[in-house]
């Protein structure tokens, strides 16, 4: 009887050990999510936001953007990733992780890449002269700002009145712990000389200042001269009067004045400009013009100096000042104006 009864007692602790072992038992996991993503370089931590199938990693504009970066990515428990975390792929929108549960039941993700760049800010105060074939330099600490500083991505260019653009040539550099943007503007460039606005474009940014604050110069070899004139001249109000000389370019309204009788500076008018060639340049003598025989380079109350106005891009230039050019017209001859 005893012997029965320990064959049930062992027969049944078989079975409730079987039993339990069977309660124990998992299905596989169906979970096939990325939980995490991110991306360290350069000693910063970039962590990609996740929403459906994207991986969205926000890169800030200051950090170089690499070709391809390793990321430490975390799945759901059991779950394997193709490819594996950190192993280098393309930083690149598109890229593919296929996430696979312990089941078999897979989901692709998709690497979206944004550059989280604030708008770029150029201090338009500021004036750059150059002449053709030559560099100016912009300090991106101060003067621009925001600029990826890869000229793969980062370009500049000038912009004419009727929105023309030509591209100029960039390259970032540092002197003396400061960044600069060092822009060359090529000799064979299809604009002419004179002010320009400037626009860079960077990454998915761009702006153009409102007004003109480069200035493409005329060699300084090149400035106009005006020959001596010594022949008397008779010109009646309305009426023309012609200056020979060389490099006459961007004529503008001349300059007349003369000391009083006591050697005070005092303006006598102006002639307008008309027309002008290489090597002449033609004026008109407005009808108010006073009357009256003038010494060319007279120091006294009967005395006339002539300075024309030529184009202000020679020499230096200033958007918000601009330097008035003049070229001297020397000589002894008598000017007389007449109705």
């Amino acid at each position: 009887m005893n012997r029965i009864n320990r064959f049930i007692y062992l027969s049944l602790l078989v079975a409730l050990i079987i039993s339990c072992k069977k309660e124990t038992e998992y299905a596989n996991s169906p979970y096939n999510k990325i939980e995490s993503f991110a991306i360290t370089t350069s000693g910063n931590t970039i962590s990609a936001a996740l929403s459906g199938d994207s991986i969205i990693v926000y890169w800030p504009a200051y950090i170089v953007l690499p070709e391809t970066v390793s990321p430490v990515v975390k799945v759901s428990e059991n779950a394997t990733l193709t490819p594996a975390s950190g192993t280098g792929v393309a930083l690149a929108t598109g890229t593919k992780y296929t996430v696979k549960s312990q089941e078999g039941k897979t989901k692709d993700y998709f690497l979206k890449l944004v550059i989280n760049q604030p708008g770029i800010q150029i201090n338009e105060n500021a004036t750059y002269a150059v002449e053709k074939g030559g560099t100016f330099s912009i300090n991106t600490n101060r003067d621009v700002k925001f600029l990826i500083e890869d000229v793969a991505k980062t370009k500049v260019f000038l912009v004419d009145n009727n929105d023309k653009e030509v591209e100029l040539v960039l390259a970032f550099n540092e002197r003396g712990g400061i960044r600069f943007a060092d822009i060359t503007v090529p000799q064979n460039i299809s604009l002419s000389e004179g002010g320009y606005k400037l626009k860079f474009s960077s990454g998915q940014s761009v702006f153009t200042t409102s007004t003109a604050i480069v200035g493409i110069l005329y060699p300084v070899v090149n400035y106009p001269k005006a020959d001596a004139l010594n022949t008397d001249v008779t010109v009646k109000r309305g009426g023309n009067i012609v200056f020979k000389g060389t490099g006459f370019i961007g004529m503008q309204d001349a300059y007349i004045w003369g000391y009083t009788a006591t050697w005070q500076i005092h303006d006598i008018g102006s002639f307008k400009a008309v027309s002008s060639t290489g090597t002449t340049t033609t004026y008109q003598v407005p009808a108010d013009f006073p009357l009256g025989t003038y010494q060319l380079d007279g120091y006294d109350e009967h005395g006339m100096f002539i300075q024309l106005r030529t184009s202000d891009f020679f020499r230096s230039w200033n958007h918000l000042n601009p330097t008035k050019n003049y070229v001297n017209v020397n000589g002894s001859a008598k000017i007389t104006i007449t109705d």
